[in-house]
C-alpha cells in the first residue's frame, strides 16, 4: 500500500527534477547554465544552510550516544565498506568508487526526511529527526572530501597530504558546519538583517539542488550506469533500513526513537551525492540517475516502512 504521506512528500520533489529535466531537455538553459547553478548550491547556499541548520539546532543535554553511533556506525559503516569492496574488485576511478559507495549511504535528509518524519511522528519525533540531520553532514563530509580530493591530486600527479588537507579545512560544507556550531555553542546570535540574508539564500539550496539534478540529467546517457545506479539502490533503499532495523532493536530504543531511526536509513538516495560528482567533475550520470531512481522506489518501500512502524 503506498501511503499518501509519502506521496505529499515526494511527488512536489519529482516534479521539480522533472521541471528541470525538461528545461535541459529544451536547451532552454545550456551546460554551461546548469554547471553554475550546481555550483551556487555547492558552494553558496547548501553552506548557509548548513550553517543556519547548526547555529540554530538544539541538542539535548545528555546526549543519547548509543543512538547516534548506532545508525552512523551502520550508515558510515555501508560507506567505507562498499568503497573498499568496490575499490578492491572493480578498476573504477577512485573518485567515481567515492561517488558510488556515498550513494549506498547518504539519505535525502532534509528535502525528505524533515517533513515526512514530522508529518508521521509529530512532536515526538523532533529530538531524534534532529539529531541525525545535526550529525550527518559533519560525519560523512569529511571522508567524502578525503576520497575526492585524493582522487583529483593523483590525476594531476601531484603529492597527496597537505593540499588535501588545505581542502578539508577550505571546504565550503565544513565550514559551514564548523561556523554554525561555533555560533550555537557560544550563545551568539546573528543580526537580523544578516540572519534573514542566509536563511533566504539557504531556503533555496534544495529547490534549486533539485533543478539542476532534472537539468544535467537531459545532458548525461544514462544507459552505460543504469545497473550500477540499481546496485547503488539496492543497498541505499533495501539494506542499510535492514541494518539499521536489526541495530536499533538490539539498542533497545524507544518505539518512537528506533522508527525515526529506520525510516531515516530508509529514506533514498541524498542529493549531495550529485552535488558532489558535478562539483569534482566524476560520475555525474551514476549520481544523478541514482538520485532519481532511487527516490521513486522509496515511494514504495518506505510506504512499507511506515506501514510496519507507524
Amino acid at each position: 500500500m503506498i501511503l499518501p504521506v509519502v506521496v505529499d512528500v515526494i511527488v512536489p520533489v519529482f516534479g521539480v527534477v522533472v521541471l528541470g529535466y525538461l528545461v535541459g531537455a529544451f536547451r532552454w538553459l545550456d551546460s554551461g547554465a546548469v554547471r553554475g547553478l550546481s555550483l551556487y548550491v555547492f558552494n553558496i547556499a547548501i553552506p548557509l544552510l548548513l550553517f543556519k541548520a547548526m547555529s540554530t539546532v538544539t541538542l539535548p543535554v545528555q546526549m543519547p550516544w548509543d543512538y547516534v553511533l548506532g545508525f552512523f556506525a551502520c550508515a558510515l559503516g555501508s560507506f567505507l565498506t562498499v568503497f573498499w569492496l568496490m575499490r578492491t574488485a572493480s578498476g573504477r576511478p577512485i573518485g567515481e568508487v567515492g561517488v558510488f559507495a556515498f550513494g549506498c549511504s547518504y539519505g535525502n535528509f532534509i528535502p525528505l526526511g524533515i517533513p515526512l518524519v514530522m508529518t508521521a511522528f509529530g512532536e515526538a519525533a523532533t529530538v531524534p529527526l534532529f539529531l541525525l540531520v545535526a550529525f550527518q553532514a559533519p560525519i560523512f563530509f569529511a571522508p567524502m572530501i578525503v576520497i575526492q580530493e585524493s582522487a583529483k591530486q593523483r590525476d594531476h600527479r601531484v603529492p597527496i597530504g597537505w593540499p588535501v588537507f588545505k581542502s578539508i579545512v577550505a571546504n565550503q560544507y565544513l565550514l559551514g558546519i564548523g561556523l554554525g556550531a561555533a555560533v550555537n555553542l557560544s550563545g551568539l546570535s546573528l543580526p537580523g538583517p544578516i540572519s534573514e540574508i542566509i536563511a533566504l539564500i539557504g531556503q533555496s539550496a534544495v529547490p534549486c539542488a533539485l533543478f539542476a539534478l532534472g537539468s544535467a540529467l537531459s545532458f548525461y546517457a544514462v544507459e552505460g550506469v543504469f545497473s550500477r545506479a540499481l546496485a547503488v539502490v539496492a543497498v541505499k533503499n533495501l539494506l542499510l533500513p535492514l541494518l539499521v532495523w536489526w541495530v536499533s532493536h538490539w539498542l533497545g530504543l524507544p518505539p518512537v526513537w528506533q522508527a525515526v531511526m529506520v525510516v531515516m536509513a530508509a529514506l533514498p538516495v541524498g542529493i549531495n551525492t550529485y552535488l558532489f560528482a558535478e562539483r569534482y567533475e566524476c560520475g555525474q550520470a551514476l549520481a544523478g540517475t541514482a538520485v532519481v531512481l532511487s527516490t521513486a522506489v522509496s515511494v514504495v518501500t518506505l510506504s512499507i516502512v511506515l506501514s510496519v512502524l507507524a
